[in-house]
């Protein structure tokens, strides 16, 4: 039996069909390893659920298509990249999707040990599902302002946040603490970085807890909602499409950032009230950066290799002669998929708010300091502007969340 590539998507009612949402490989047995399926969902095509709720059904599918192959071994890959063996119990209908039981490898969860464990199989795996994923990146790039854009904004692996955030949000709109606590504990790393926050010294004074619940209710929804998209966005693209990208930079200097806008609020008259809109905008201000690295990444392996060592002025040039369209449109592309406030798209294109408030200067402030606070190698801004101690003091508060991320 040859090697094969399957590409599903599981319907609401849990059948598996030829489609886009989850990405699989079949390798047949090879020098003492027993065959193997490895599966994951396609970046490609989100299908926003974790692999582990779609990996049944679409087994259910590979198994009827690969004639019921004995000894296959099952592995996913979910979406921060850890790796499980899947134990299917399968059902006397041979229609209906396995139990599965997901178990760590011997090594760990990482990639070292899922190649340890499976050999040459493993290996050749990852090489036929990356070939797939990878393919897209090869299209040519558009030349025009326009068509750039529209690439982008109808490209399937546009980042975005997940089911996590969206469920977070929802109880966010009705204040319902119950119902965020029930979300998050679905996901350990996201818990264990909330709960690490809420201990941290700002909140010295309450004490420690280990309640998920007790986090939410000390936090406050809107932080608990702005940590969980930091979070989740962060877990996700800390690897992606872009190889020369450097994820953890970027992510560092957007935090930097928001944290930086919110400090320099009352120097621009913006009022405290607004202070969660100003992080916001911050944060999101430089996204453009990730879009294309997800959509075009050989755009960026070509600009981060042209720009090695250079100043920030030739930066600021190469961009020009790199890219379509500027950062600052490919931001605003991204961010009119997405129910952001008014006062967040003001920030970054400048537009003018009925309030009168210098959202854009402000952030132009930001942005300088950001980059002095956390530098990222892409952006045409000199690392040694000095920054003023409110900015120091906020961006110290987030320390405890990047200590908590470890993935």
């Amino acid at each position: 039996m040859n090697p094969a590539v399957f590409e599903l998507a599981v319907s609401p009612d849990g059948v598996a069909a030829p489609g886009f949402g989850v990405l699989a490989a079949f390798v047949p047995a090879s020098e003492g390893f027993a065959p193997l399926v490895v599966a994951g969902c396609d970046p490609r095509h989100d299908p926003g659920k974790p692999i582990e709720g779609l990996a049944g059904p679409a087994f259910a599918h590979i198994n009827r298509a690969l004639s019921r192959t004995p000894g296959l071994r099952w592995v996913v890959v979910d979406n921060w990249g850890r790796f499980f063996e899947a134990v299917p119990h399968w059902p006397d209908d041979p229609a209906a999707p396995p139990l599965l039981d997901f178990k760590r490898f011997p090594g760990g969860v990482g990639v070292d040990a899922f190649t340890k464990e499976m050999g040459p199989a493993g290996e050749a795996g990852l090489e036929m599902l990356s070939a797939i994923i990878e393919g897209t990146s090869h299209a040519a790039i558009p030349t025009s302002v326009r068509q750039f854009l529209d690439a982008i904004e109808g490209h399937g692996n546009l980042p975005a946040p997940g089911a996590l955030f969206q469920a977070v949000s929802s109880a966010a709109v009705t204040g319902d603490i119950k119902a965020a606590a029930k979300a998050i504990q679905l996901d350990p790393v996201i818990s264990a970085t909330l709960i690490n926050y809420a201990n941290a010294a700002a909140f010295a004074h309450a004490g420690k807890t280990a309640s998920i619940s007790e986090a939410v209710q000390r936090l406050g929804m809107i932080q608990v909602r702005r940590v969980v998209f930091i979070a989740e966005m962060m877990a996700r693209y800390q690897k992606g499409a872009c190889a020369e990208f450097d994820y953890r930079a970027y992510w560092h200097n957007a935090i930097a950032t928001g944290a930086a806008m919110r400090a320099l609020m009352p120097e621009f008259g913006i009022p405290e009230r607004l202070a969660d809109d100003g992080f916001t905008a911050g944060l999101l201000s430089g996204i453009g950066w990730l879009a294309i690295a997800e959509t075009f990444p050989l755009l960026i392996t070509d600009y981060v290799t042209r720009s090695r060592g250079v100043d920030a002025v030739t930066k600021t040039r190469l961009q020009k002669e790199v890219f379509p369209a500027p950062i600052a449109q490919v931001t605003e592309t991204y961010l009119s998929r997405f129910d952001f406030p008014e006062t967040v798209h003001a920030a970054i294109t400048g537009a003018q708010t009925k309030d009168g408030w210098a959202w854009y200067d402000c952030l132009a402030g930001a942005v300088r300091a950001g980059q002095a606070l956390a530098p990222f190698n892409c952006l045409g801004i000199p690392e040694n502007i000095p920054v003023s101690d409110p900015c120091r003091q906020e961006w110290q508060r987030w320390q405890a969340l990047l200590t908590a991320i470890k993935r």
